[in-house]
């Protein structure tokens, strides 16, 4: 256990968001272990048929093993992790722009259309698999958040949770004979999942330019239709996307309530969130890489990214680790950059107009083609950071939100 006694102390002005840089530094990094299973594979059509398919069916023991310890420890929490960061980023801007005399609403409006760009161009011209669009959607809905109590924010959050919970919870006790008729009703479905998988492959593997072009947006289109927009319907748009948005709800709360502002002010309140976090988080992640019930992981994954993110915080204050951790705050400064980026070198190595190694890369190998990845993007960003202020797709977003030039470099 970490010793807590004496070691939060206060922040510098000038460092206090260094410890959020490198909290998304991290999150970027954990990100990549998770998309690296959609970059090299169908794993969203593979994920559809169930785990008895024909792809996993060529695993072997260490491919397995890695897939349940990604399951375990970083599915989803890294992701909820970028997301609570987002709404802790949001207040802090209302702040500064308000200390500023400026119109929060306003700017933060001109963000999100710039980063719903952006989440369009990366999801239909380089890999489907984009979160912006996701990000920048909700944002809106976040916006009606910006003023309200942090009690209200956080009770808002675990009612969207509860919400959107309660099904999986309630399947978990199903029938093996409701299993068996879920799967009979959707067994074209399931058929056609398989198809699409197959396809993918082949077409991403070897295909033409224009084919891998048209499968991406097959691929997107399809991502499309199950979470609602494809439909244009809000509420099932809404409800799919409600862990992503419970978490920039609990970001905000922090971010109001300055847990991560003044740790010290915070100690006893952040101490117990951390062994909280542990003993909720640790064992319902576990037991969901073991017999793989969704609930369990809905349940577990936020606290597991609050363990975290805290752990994190408390090694800020350890000055070992302290150097450690520091080279991620370069990634956490670029990290819009980095997303994009990590979509750019994958899909050069896995589709057929670079490598084509897709679907031949399996999760073992992808463990360390991702470490190897992010490695790179390590030494690049803490370069890039020495010479210029924002990393290139952030300094297009702030030009464009604010509408003026800004120095590029230092």
């Amino acid at each position: 256990m970490l010793k807590f006694v004496n070691t939060l102390r206060p922040i510098p002005q000038s460092q206090r968001l260094k410890h959020i840089d490198i909290i998304r530094g991290v999150a970027i990094f954990g990100i990549l272990f998770v998309n690296m299973a959609h970059f090299s594979y169908p794993d969203l059509y593979l994920h559809i048929i169930g785990p008895d398919n024909f792809f996993m069916k060529e695993w072997g023991r260490l491919d397995s093993l890695t897939d349940q310890l990604l399951n375990m420890f970083v599915q989803m929490k890294f992701i909820m992790m970028f997301s609570f960061l987002f709404g802790f980023g949001m207040i802090l801007m209302m702040e500064r722009a308000i200390d500023k005399g400026e119109n929060f609403v306003r700017i933060f409006m001109r963000r999100l259309l710039v980063l719903l760009l952006f989440g369009f161009i990366h999801a239909f011209l380089i890999w489907d698999g984009d979160i912006l669009t996701e990000y920048a959607l909700l944002g809106f809905i976040l916006l009606l958040f910006r003023n309200r109590k942090p009690k209200t924010i956080l009770t808002w959050a675990i009612i969207f949770y509860l919400l959107f919970l309660i099904p999986f919870v309630m399947m978990t006790f199903s029938s093996p004979t409701e299993t068996s008729e879920w799967i009979e009703e959707n067994e074209s479905f399931i058929a056609e999942s398989e198809q699409n998988a197959k396809q993918a492959i082949h077409v991403y593997s070897k295909g033409t330019f224009t084919e891998v072009a048209q499968q991406r947006i097959h691929d997107r289109k399809f991502y499309m239709s199950l979470n609602g927009m494809a439909s244009l319907n809000p509420i099932i748009y809404f409800y799919s996307n409600i862990p992503y948005f419970c978490m920039f709800l609990l970001g905000a709360y922090f971010a109001k309530k300055r847990f991560f502002h003044l740790p010290t002010a915070h100690q006893s309140t952040l101490k117990k969130l951390w062994i909280v976090s542990l003993l909720i988080g640790l064992p319902t992640n576990i037991m969901f890489g073991i017999n793989q019930n969704e609930s369990l992981l809905l349940i577990g994954a936020p606290f597991l990214m609050l363990f975290y993110a805290l752990t994190i915080i408390f090694f800020m204050n350890r000055p070992l680790l302290n150097r450690l951790l520091k080279p991620f705050s370069a990634v956490g400064k670029t990290a819009l950059s980095n997303y994009i980026l990590q979509s750019l070198i994958a899909t050069t190595i896995f589709y057929s107009y670079g490598l084509g190694l897709y679907g031949s890369v399996k999760p073992f190998m992808g463990l360390f083609l991702s470490m190897a990845i992010f490695a790179f993007q390590l030494v690049i960003s803490n370069l890039w950071v020495r010479h210029f202020r924002y990393g290139p797709i952030e300094y297009i977003w702030r030009v464009m939100t604010y509408r003026k030039v800004i120095p590029f470099k230092y």
